[in-house]
């Protein structure tokens, strides 16, 4: 038996051993898109969210490692139960890569990573390979070689980009996985207008998927560089910017905004930290009937993110 089969099968066994599927929320009545292209992120928290004794640990008394492995069998579930076109990942540990890629690729996904950095995030056995705390793309479609990756910061202050040329069906799209920073909003301001910059170059030629954690809510000033609307001067839509729930903040009389549901929740603060930092933004001139989802897990969730999904369809 292959090392990806065993691990496979492992996750599986994990999936009616411990019940994950309601802690990821995707058993929510809004658990189907009504397009035909669909979108899923996360951001993991690596193992950073892990804790002892804490609700969110599914493995009490357990050291790290095992609740890696826990974290990579919902997600795993979590894709399959939504079959997405394309998924990203920001904090993942190489360790929790590994293992849903053996999975996702077992059910026809096509992969590909970026380290953003050793230890600190992860456990030792990242840290020991020279792999860490990083991003990851999948796609149903092949993924061009070799990996693409783009600094969207300086030398001093680095900020990673994975992307890659795939495809939405027979269409070829620039698909990216993003995380900007959280240190300042002057470095992210930064990365943003690097980003904003590359993306209307690849537009020239194919439509552009952007998907994320860009640390900054709908409304902040650095958004505006990709929004269409609403004071934007971007290109793109994002998913959940017609829900209606969260109209508070748009223009008089229009049907979308710079708003959508909570995607980051935090305890560490009183009152609770609620806020939307993550996005799918996909290129307004390719795409419309853009839908989002916010999936909360309840008390007992695996990371300070919730899983977000979209969906759309072609123009």
């Amino acid at each position: 038996m292959t090392r990806a089969r065993r691990r496979l099968r492992y996750l599986i066994a994990a999936f009616g051993a411990l019940a994950l599927t309601a802690q990821l929320g995707i058993n929510s009545p809004e658990a189907e898109a009504s397009t035909d292209l669909r979108f899923w992120h996360f951001n993991m928290c690596g193992n950073v969210c892990w804790q002892p004794d804490a609700p969110h640990n599914y493995l009490p008394g357990t050291d790290s490692r095992g609740e890696v492995t826990v974290r990579a069998a919902q997600i795993v579930e979590s894709v399959g139960n939504y079959s997405p076109d394309i998924v990203t990942l920001n904090e993942a540990c190489y360790s929790q890569y590994r293992g849903i890629r053996a999975a996702l690729v077992a059910q026809g996904y096509h992969a590909t990573y970026a380290s953003s950095g050793t230890g600190g995030q992860c456990d030792d056995y990242d840290a020991s390979e020279g792999n860490g705390f990083g991003m990851a793309l999948f796609s149903k479609q092949p993924i061009a070689a070799p990996r693409e990756t783009h600094n969207l910061g300086t030398a001093a202050n680095p900020n990673l980009l994975l992307c890659a040329d795939t495809a939405l069906g027979s269409r070829p799209v620039k698909a990216c996985s993003v995380h900007l920073t959280a240190a300042s909003a002057e470095q992210r301001a930064f990365q943003a207008t690097n980003l904003a910059a590359l993306a209307s170059g690849w537009h020239a030629t194919k439509p552009v998927v952007l998907m994320g954690d860009f640390n900054a809510e709908p409304l902040d000033p650095v958004m505006a560089k990709f929004y269409s609307h609403s004071g934007g001067e971007g290109i793109f839509h994002e998913a959940d910017e017609s829900d209606a729930d969260y109209s508070a903040s748009w223009p008089a009389g229009a049907v979308r905004g710079r708003s959508g549901e909570i995607t980051f929740s935090s305890e560490a603060t009183s009152p609770p930290t609620l806020k939307k930092i993550d996005y799918i933004f996909l290129s307004g001139a390719d795409f419309r009937a853009v839908e989002g989802d916010s999936l909360y897990g309840g008390e007992r969730r695996i990371s300070d993110h919730r899983v977000y999904r979209g969906g759309a369809a072609w123009q």
